[in-house]
């Protein structure tokens, strides 16, 4: 890719700049998708963490033992979470992949401006949650690593920015082709 063309997606992608024209409000709304793979990759890495660490094990036992089951009870659960671990893993990290897959494909091809407008809701709200269950102290356990914070936080921050400048051209597009 030319220097040309890196200049002309990172400036679809700032969205201080609004698109002056069709081709760049289209690329605007285009590079939702490098958004999207951002907050896929970053998603991905963490959980596959939590649940290969035994961090989640930990978590879910804790929260057995709030609950006082008994010692029976406690292997039940614990034996059928084992059992659970690689499908969980696995059809989540699938249906990760096949969603955010599927949104890239549809925003690339219909450039539309309910995608962007849905995933900076999602993230309003996963901000809010967050912040509510740590002020309120009902987040399961907060002893996860820093550089989870480190690494989604941020992505989420650069995706947000990204998602804006598409929503941006999406909305420059259609108000092109009302006028058309």
């Amino acid at each position: 890719m030319t220097r040309n063309k890196i200049d002309l997606w990172l400036r679809a992608m700032n969205p201080l700049k609004l698109p002056r024209g069709m081709a760049e409000a289209q690329r605007s709304a285009r590079s939702m998708v490098i958004g999207l793979v951002i907050a896929l990759i970053v998603g991905l890495i963490p959980t596959w963490w939590m649940f290969t660490s035994g961090w989640f094990e930990t978590a879910m036992s804790a929260e057995y033992a709030k609950m006082g089951l008994s010692a029976d009870q406690l292997a039940m659960q614990q034996e059928m979470m084992k059992v659970m671990w690689p499908f969980a893993i696995a059809s989540g990290a699938i249906f990760s992949v096949l969603f955010y897959g599927v949104v890239a494909v549809v925003q690339w091809r219909m450039m539309t401006r309910a995608i962007p407008i849905i995933m900076l809701a999602l993230i309003a709200y996963s901000v809010v949650a967050n912040l509510g269950m740590r002020l309120l102290g009902t987040l399961p356990s907060p002893d996860l690593p820093l550089w989870i914070n480190l690494t989604t936080w941020p992505a989420m921050l650069v995706s947000g920015v990204i998602y804006v400048a598409s929503l941006q051209g999406a909305m420059l597009l259609h108000r092109l082709k009302q006028e058309a």
